[in-house]
């Protein structure tokens, strides 16, 4: 009882960190409920928050765009059931998943539980029976960190997590007014390691089956939902892309509108990962998409 309850005042005692990179998930929230149409609203992971210059975008499109990626550690069923409610008649959602969540369940115990806290525990009732054994096996790393904040409350003066200065970190303030995550534009880009490992395993039938779901929702609410293989790295996508991906989506009649080769950058863009690009990678990205998406007309509005 002890243990459990030193636990439950680490997890909810403790103020929340305000500058926490989960915590921009309220802010793209707000830019969805408040941002006019038209709109593009691009969604996946972090690839698509470090991916894309939402302004450069916009002014191409001549439409209001709303980055709504952040971490492919929630999932996507969480921001996607949540986003249903913000999203209106005659948007446009770009759909930029992450190769992983065809083939193991994404969700896990060192985000879910963070996000949670960031969030204030945003429509906690209605999280899966997976999201919640996320949530609960996580529980003791969220209390450590609570715990860890306290301690340094001392030396920082605050409860929150300091801004990148001298060395990139994953921090809130480190997004724009679009929802893109740009400080790390200004650091130079890490050592890049590829490694031997090679996608294998079978695509997972329960999520493409949730996603054909809540595709069909997004239509039947009048928003047009765009399939757009994510951007990565020549090496990262050798190794972690599956042909079974594209297969699956045309079967569930949603399938990518390009090649998932013509989303391929070169090894030069990496920053940190196959999924997040440096400065070059992330305007090349940009060029792409914007190209792609006026040769389907976006510009002069989807039918």
């Amino acid at each position: 009882m002890l243990f459990l309850t030193v636990h439950l005042l680490l997890v909810f005692a403790i103020p929340p960190d305000h500058n926490h990179y989960l915590c921009e998930y309220n802010h793209k929230i707000s830019l969805l409920q408040q941002v006019p149409q038209p709109r593009v609203v691009l969604m996946g992971g972090s690839n698509t928050a470090f991916g894309i210059n939402s302004r450069r975008l916009a002014d191409s499109l001549h439409r209001h765009v709303v980055n709504f990626g952040l971490h492919a550690g929630i999932g996507m069923r969480y921001p996607m059931e949540d986003a249903l409610q913000y999203l209106r008649r005659g948007d446009v959602v770009v759909l930029q998943i992450e190769y992983s969540h065809f083939f193991e369940e994404a969700c896990n115990a060192e985000t879910m539980p963070k996000q949670m806290a960031a969030t204030g525990w945003r429509h906690a009732w209605q999280l899966t029976a997976n999201e919640w054994q996320a949530v609960l096996a996580g529980a003791s790393g969220l209390a450590l960190g609570n715990l860890k904040r306290l301690l340094l409350y001392p030396l920082r003066h605050s409860m929150d997590s300091p801004p990148s200065t001298d060395h990139f970190t994953y921090v809130a303030s480190g997004f724009n007014e679009y929802g893109d995550e740009v400080s790390h534009l200004s650091f130079p880009s890490s050592e890049y390691h590829p490694n031997g490992y090679r996608e294998e395993r079978s695509v997972r039938p329960s999520f493409c089956e949730w996603l054909q779901h809540i595709v069909t929702a997004y239509r039947e609410k009048g928003v047009h939902v765009l399939m757009m293989p994510p951007a990565c790295t020549s090496s990262y996508f050798a190794t972690h892309y599956n042909e079974q991906v594209a297969e699956t989506l045309r079967a569930k009649r949603i399938p990518y509108i390009v090649s998932p080769t013509e989303m391929v950058v070169p090894d030069s863009c990496y920053f940190d990962s196959g999924y997040h690009f440096n400065r070059h990678g992330v305007e090349l990205n940009t060029t792409r998409l914007s190209w792609h998406f006026s040769q389907i007309h976006l510009k002069k509005g989807t039918k």
